[in-house]
């Protein structure tokens, strides 16, 4: 029994022991136990080396770059929250969440890479379009200028004409009014070099007068044809003036003159049904003599071309009399005494050869012109306005901006951040094209604005059948020495007005 005894009264005294610690002691207890848990496990996973780096060499001097962190107050906390439990700090449950980590490490540089490529992908696209816009722009560009190009020469073509000075080739680019019934008959009597220049010039009519392309590509064929008959002339070949003299060995005399004769006489469809015939011929292997046909062949495809030009012509100068008969019409029909109706025309619908030439955005330029245009009324009564319908020009004008790095802008600004744009000038291009009286120039004068002391209003003057037309500028002192860009000119039905506005120094 005493036994019994010794054992409950060492019991009760056990527990009497740990009741004497308080829940403060016990959470001390605990904390310090697992951070000496986790202090061991941490320096039983101690890595060698971190990312190339030891403890006795790495360049940031620090002698426990390898030792694993232990984050005491984190295990303080989550011992307090009863989140962690000492089983949980091991080796095992470590290594487990750093294959967590890296997990998500690798997801994260995963997704990092992707976010690459595709900005990457996204880059090459925007260059790859910006490629293509470039290129289609230089094209329109390209063509613009080649309009522009054949557009002066049919100019120079029509004062040549007017002057009586005209070239053969200036002939043939009036297609509208051409009085010859064969076209081809224009090379009759020329040199070589004639021929060799009037090629080029039809090669370029080919090129550019697009509505007129089977018009120019007969006329090239055919000019192809005589010039080799020309070379071969002055190379002493010996041949009529009407004789196609060809490269290869060519047709008897007789039958060439028989072939000549059968092929003039037909049209440029029957021609058509001949070559197909020809050609098939010469396909199937049915002809029994491949050069005499492929001679022929040759031949009709000069005369196709003779006779589609024959066609061509005719029906231009059909076209000549219905429309002379209907101005005779027109001419002897009642007038109606209505006025003619304004019609307004747009600054920006200015043809395309002209936009090529004056058109040109400059840096520092933009456009300038629709909504700087001013509505103005004339002082003076154009007594021009009943014969001729009064138009506003069209325009291409450009405004001229930029920084100024005087010293209050060095001061206050730099190129990272640069202080506002200012205007510093205008470039003018008024077109006048059809005026009556072409011994007075255009003119134009500076108005003040009722609106705002600010800026000025440009007028623009000419005669019949143009009206007035103005714009809104900014009221500044004008250069007008032309070494700092002051131009005015008028040539070619352009009055070019250009100016930049003085710049002054700041004063403190």
């Amino acid at each position: 029994m005493g036994g019994c005894v010794d054992l409950d009264e060492r019991r009760r005294r056990k527990r009497g022991r740990v009741s004497q610690y308080t829940e403060e002691e016990i959470h001390h207890y605990l904390v310090k136990k697992a951070q000496r848990k986790a202090a061991k496990v941490a320096k039983k996973l101690k890595p060698q080396l971190v990312s190339g780096y030891s403890d006795d060499s790495n360049p940031f001097g620090d002698s426990n770059l390898t030792e694993k962190f232990v984050w005491r107050k984190k295990i303080e906390r989550d011992i307090a929250s009863k989140t962690l439990n000492l089983k949980d700090i091991s080796v095992k449950a470590e290594r487990v969440r750093q294959e967590e980590q890296m997990k998500e490490i690798e997801k994260v540089k995963k997704k990092r890479e992707e976010r690459a490529m595709e900005k990457a992908k996204n880059e090459e696209e925007k260059a790859m379009l910006a490629r293509e816009r470039a290129r289609a722009e230089f094209q329109d560009w390209e063509k613009k200028e080649e309009e522009f190009l054949f557009h002066q020469r049919q100019v120079r073509a029509e004062i040549r004409i007017k002057e009586g000075r005209a070239t053969k080739i200036d002939l043939l680019s009036k297609l509208d009014d051409l009085r010859m019934a064969e076209p081809y008959h224009i090379f009759k009597g020329l040199s070589v070099k004639e021929m060799e220049k009037l090629h080029e010039e039809l090669r370029l009519h080919l090129e550019l007068d697009r509505k007129n392309t089977e018009f120019w590509e007969a006329m090239t064929v055919v000019c192809d044809s005589e010039l080799a008959e020309r070379r071969k002339r002055e190379a002493g070949a010996c041949g009529g003036e009407d004789n196609l003299v060809l490269d290869d060995a060519g047709l008897h005399t007789s039958i060439d003159l028989d072939v000549n004769t059968l092929l003039q006489n037909m049209t440029s469809s029957q021609l058509q049904e001949e070559q197909a015939k020809i050609e098939e011929k010469l396909r199937s292997g049915s002809a029994k003599i491949v050069e005499f046909w492929e001679s022929v062949l040759k031949r009709v495809h000069v005369f196709k071309a003779k006779a589609r030009l024959r066609e061509i012509a005719m029906d231009l100068a059909q076209q000549h009399h219905e429309i002379s008969s209907e101005k005779v019409e027109e001419a002897m029909a009642p007038r109606s005494p209505e006025p003619i109706p304004r019609q307004a025309v747009r600054g920006d619908g200015i043809p395309e050869f002209e936009r090529a030439e004056l058109g040109k955005v400059e840096d520092g330029h933009a456009e300038f012109g629709s909504g700087a245009e001013v509505s103005v009324e004339s002082d003076h009564v154009n007594l021009w306005r009943d014969k001729y319908s009064p138009r506003k020009p069209k325009y291409l004008n450009r405004v001229h901006t930029g920084y100024e790095w005087n010293k209050y802008n060095q001061t206050h600004y730099d190129h990272d951040s640069p202080p506002p744009k200012t205007v510093q000038g205008y470039k003018f291009n008024i077109f006048y094209p059809d005026l009556i009286d072409c011994t007075k120039a255009p003119t134009f004068a500076i108005e003040r604005d009722g609106i705002s002391g600010d800026t000025a209003i440009i007028r623009f003057t000419a005669g019949a059948p143009y009206e007035d037309i103005a714009f809104r500028i900014v009221n500044k002192e004008w250069e007008r020495s032309p070494k700092n860009g002051f131009k005015c000119t008028f040539e070619r039905g352009i009055l070019c007005v250009y100016f930049n506005f003085k710049r002054y120094r700041y004063r403190r």
